[in-house]
This record gives C-alpha cells, structure tokens and sequence, in this order.
C-alpha cells in the first residue's frame, strides 16, 4: 500500500499543469464555500446576540396562553411585579437578571398630532442590564433611565418625524393614551427625551415608556404582562428554560427567543438552505474538474497501463492507483483550501464587517468565523468526493485490454 501511494504521488507531480489546474480549482471552491460559511456564521450569531441582548431577553415568562392571546386581551393575562416573584426566577441557575415590562397600544399626541403606536413598559436600568444593546439605540439613554425625568419615554424616529415633521423639540410636552386593564380610556402625560434608533427590521411606530407610568395609565400597579430574562451563557437558554419552568409551574409559560422572534429563526432556516445549495453546486464543479483530469490521465497513460498489465500488475491495482491519485488531489487541494478559507475568515473576523439591515438605523459588526468540526467536513467531502468522482476514469483504465493498451488505444 505505501509503495502503491509513492506511485500515485508520483503520478500526480508529473503532470505539473493537469494537476496545478485541479489543485487550483480545488482550492477556490473549498476557500469560497469555507469563506461564504465563515461569513454567515457570524452574521447569524450577531443576529442571535442583537435579539436576545437588544430585544427579546434569552427567555420571556408570561401567564399561560399569554402568546396565543397578546393580540385579543393582553393587558387581562397580567402577572405579579413583586420581590418574591423575581426571587424565585433568580435563584434559577445561569439566570444573571431579570426585568419586568408590559407591552399595549395606544396613542401618542402631540400638539395637534395624534398617531397609534405601540408601546412597552420598562423599567430602564433593569430592563438595560438584560437587554444591554438596547441602551445604545437611545440617543439620551441617561435621561430616560435616571429618576430626573419621571415621565420620559422614547420613540423611534421614524415615530418622531411623523408626528410633526423634524420640529418636535426636546423635552417636548406629549400625552399618550390607551384603554386601561378594565377597557376604560385613560391619559398620562409623559416628556419625549430623545428618539430610539431601530436595531432590527420591524415595526416602526413604537414608543418606550417608563413602567411606573404604563402602570398607573394602565390601572396595573405591581403588575406585569412579561419578564424577561438574562442567561449567562447563550448555549445554557435550553436548561435554563426547562428549569424555570418546572419552578414557575403551570401557571406560567417560559419561551426561548426563538420562539419569540421565529422570523429571526425563520431568515437563519432559509440562509443554511441556501448555503447548502451553493456549497453543492461549488462541490460538483470542482469534483467534475477532479474527474475530467483522472479521465485525461487514463487517456494519455494507455500504454503505461498497459505495460503495467504486461508485467502482471493486477487490474485491482491499477483501479486503487488511480483512486489514489484522485484522492491524493482531492485532499490535499481541500486542506490548501480550508487553509486559505480560514485566512480569509481570520482577517475578516479581525476587521469585522459593518452591515445595517434595511428597515433598521442601527449598524452592527459582523465577525465571521468557522468551527474546526466544519473545516474537517469539508476538507473529508473535497477527499471523498474527488475519490467518488474518480471511480468511472479508474474502472475505465483497470478495464483496458494489454494489447490495446500497448498500441496507444
């Protein structure tokens, strides 16, 4: 078997354009799909981190049927704002905080402009220590989140310039409105503090309130509809939400932030499907390259395979010299090229790429990288694949007659 693998690395440098073409092609197409899977890695785990730290929480706890119901009777399905509750929560393992909010629609008037909106209720500095990416998206986080501005809310710009134009001024004197816990319409006055930008694509006619003020609008005080909270450890979501609900009971439903943002799990779905078709097509042009060059081999090497049968060298033989040269290729342009792909993914993780979605005012930075269980996948598919390709060159050359062999047919 060494012997036989001499050969076939001999064979293969002898040809040193057939086989730089093929070690070439190799090379782009594992390095590009390495790159491509690189890219998206870190696009998807800056997606994860900008839902469950700029948006959801790792987990929300609602009363039971809350999400069935948001849209018909949310303020109906409330739950306890109090020490006890949130201690029980906390005392989960991995869980590093909590916060409470309560999410409604209403109105917002301004002068003589009055626009629907919807509104969440938080309470700031906790609501910022488990959504921390959020307080970056406040242009004046520090006004809305201290006790100097009892009634201040936020809202986005897109909200700010609809309700006059670009001349609602700081500070601006605004009412909100909205029908209480009983169906009742109430009023509070509130302070716009300064815009919020958008960090993801969606609605964009929403407000943030402080929760002391949505409660007493809303005829909710020590009350909640939500909890969200903050795992240590995005990889932990899973048992933490198992265990937080077996303390909280049946009373109450834990949901991850996939099920909360099911379109940001929907968009990833749809992203590793195409990658995967891209990577197949990469995959079979580059093994279509690796097969052409072994049929081209067997064609100008007829009389050499048939000396080989002259001299009593078995057909099997010439059948595993040949894969073994295809597969001497494949591997080795596969690990040229997961090691160029791992490059370029270094230097771009370094760098980081800078991408504001659309619908979304808030850029953020991408840092691709690739896993070493990925690399091996994909360094063992250029071998195998080009071993598989090979196999029709390869019988075609084991099955040729000396004689024929010989005299060059």
């Amino acid at each position: 078997m060494f012997s036989l693998l001499q050969i076939a690395i001999r064979n293969v440098l002898r040809n040193k354009r057939r086989t730089a073409i093929t070690l070439a092609a190799l090379l782009v197409g594992v390095s590009v799909m390495v790159s491509i899977r690189g890219t998206l890695n870190g696009l998807q785990r800056s997606l994860v981190q900008n839902v469950v730290n700029g948006q959801t929480g790792a987990l929300q706890v609602h009363r039971t049927g809350f999400l069935k119901n948001v849209l018909s009777s949310p303020l109906s399905m409330d739950m306890p704002q109090d020490a006890a509750f949130e201690k029980k929560m906390l005392a989960i393992k991995h869980v590093t905080a909590v916060s409470p909010r309560i999410l409604f629609a209403g109105m917002i008037n301004v002068a003589d402009q009055t626009i629907f909106l919807g509104v969440q209720a938080v309470d700031p500095i906790r609501e910022f220590k488990v959504v921390p990416l959020r307080a970056s998206t406040i242009d004046d986080k520090q006004q809305f989140a201290s006790g100097k501005v009892m009634d201040a809310m936020v809202v986005t710009e897109q909200l700010q310039k609809a309700l006059n134009g670009s001349n609602v001024p700081k500070d601006a004197p605004a009412a909100i409105l909205a029908p209480d816990k009983d169906g009742a319409l109430s009023g509070e006055n509130v302070t716009l503090t300064g815009p919020m930008k958008l960090n993801m694509p969606g609605e964009k006619k929403v407000g943030m309130v402080r929760l002391d003020v949505a409660q007493r609008l809303l005829k909710m005080e020590g009350r909640a509809t939500e909890y969200i909270v903050a795992v240590d450890d995005i990889d932990n979501i899973p048992a933490v939400a198992k265990d937080l609900q077996t303390a909280l009971g049946k009373d109450y439903e834990v949901s991850t932030w996939e099920e909360i943002a099911t379109f940001v799990k929907q968009a990833m779905q749809r992203q590793n499907v195409i990658l995967n078709l891209v990577a197949i097509v990469f995959m079979i042009l580059m093994l279509l390259g690796v097969a052409n060059t072994m049929l081209m081999s067997v064609l100008d090497r007829t009389r050499e395979i048939g000396t080989m049968m002259a001299v009593g060298v078995r057909r099997s033989k010439i059948l595993g010299l040949f894969l073994m040269e295809a597969a001497t290729i494949g591997a080795l342009g596969g690990i040229l090229g997961g090691a160029l792909g791992s490059l370029i993914v270094l230097v771009l993780h370094q760098r980081g790429i800078s991408v504001t979605f659309p619908g979304s005012n808030m850029p953020f930075v991408i840092q691709p990288f690739v896993t070493p269980t990925y690399l091996f996948s994909v360094v063992s598919l250029a071998g195998s694949g080009a071993l598989l390709f090979a196999v029709y060159p390869a019988w075609r050359a084991s099955r040729l007659r000396p004689v024929e062999a010989l005299a060059g047919g």
